[in-house]
């Protein structure tokens, strides 16, 4: 080691060199003083003078709807206190006629609206009642029908009921009775439409002995063979007004019937039956009942899916409305 010394500053890098080129910061403006500082210009627009904003005609802006009505075309805007209360007044008045007509409105509505809900809770309770005892329907209903004492030449219960229904939904009112005829000199099972027709009439017959005034209807039920080895039951509804000389006919909804069945009623039949020109001794329900396993009044519902009673109410509407027509 020498004795020479080392200079205590050290080579300086390019970077260093490059930096201590740069000049020294300048000091920085200062915005806020100079704005403050700066003149204010003068204000070129001069404010406008109370006295002459006044004294200048300004109209008071108004609303102008786009779509008017008829009354309020052509109309001037009120200018004075007079004017101003006949305006008003017309206002309040458009105002009353409009709430009159809105009540009138509500006041009409509503009543229909109570009218209707009443005659539906009527109707409800009424048909409570009916379902509970159908003779009801002769004292709820109000609407009336000139005959209403309706006699059925019978007392069976499926044909009286299916009548009463039956007129009931036609006239509104019908007061249906049966009243039992005597033995008939008919067979047990007619057959053909002529022996239903004598055995219908001479119930009605029997009947008027008893019932002088208004309709008397009598059923009954037959077969016949429009074709050969074709056999059907039908039955046949008769009214007869003797007063306003009517008779009516209606029949019932066919029932087939097997060939069969008819062949074991008529050799069941004695050749000696004192009616048999008028049918058999065997009605043919008491075959069909037995070899169906039901009732003699079921048969028919099995054989066609429509039962005695429907068929037999269909006939008394009809019947009914033939009656009417009748009557007018």
């Amino acid at each position: 080691m020498d004795g020479s010394t080392t200079s205590p500053t050290r080579k300086m890098s390019k970077a260093d060199q490059l930096l201590s080129k740069l000049p020294p910061p300048t000091q920085l403006p200062s915005f806020v003083t100079d704005a403050l500082n700066e003149p204010r210009a003068t204000q070129s627009n001069p404010v406008l003078n109370t006295t002459d904003v006044t004294s200048q005609n300004f109209h008071t802006p108004m609303f102008s709807p786009v779509i008017t009505s008829k009354n309020e075309e052509n109309v001037e805007l009120p200018t004075s206190p007079s004017n101003e209360a006949v305006a008003d007044k017309t206002v309040k008045n458009e105002q009353s006629s409009s709430k009159a007509d809105l009540f009138n409105w509500m006041k009409g509505s509503s009543s229909s609206i109570f009218s209707m809900v009443a005659e539906k809770a009527k109707n409800s309770v009424d048909a409570v009642l009916t379902t509970l005892d159908p003779q009801m329907k002769d004292t709820l209903n109000p609407n009336t029908f000139d005959n209403t004492d309706v006699v059925v030449a019978s007392e069976k219960e499926i044909v009286v009921s299916a009548v009463r229904e039956g007129f009931q939904k036609v006239f509104g009112k019908a007061v249906v009775r049966g009243l039992e005829a005597p033995d008939q000199p008919f067979a047990a099972q007619l057959v053909g439409f002529s022996a239903a027709s004598k055995a219908t009439k001479y119930c009605i017959d029997s009947v008027r002995l008893h019932v002088v005034k208004g309709p008397v209807v009598s059923f009954e039920r037959f077969i016949v063979e429009p074709i050969e080895s074709k056999w059907y039951e039908f039955g046949l509804l008769k009214l007869n007004d003797m007063e306003r000389n009517i008779d009516l006919e209606v029949y019932t909804q066919s029932v087939p019937v097997p060939a069969a069945i008819v062949g074991l009623i008529s050799d069941d039949t004695p050749k000696d039956y004192e009616h048999i020109s008028t049918g058999f001794s065997i009605p043919v329900a008491h075959f069909m009942a037995s070899n169906l396993k039901v009732h003699p009044s079921e048969w028919q519902e099995v054989m066609t899916g429509v039962s005695q009673r429907s068929s037999l109410l269909a006939a008394s509407v009809s019947l009914a409305m033939s009656y009417k027509i009748a009557l007018e």
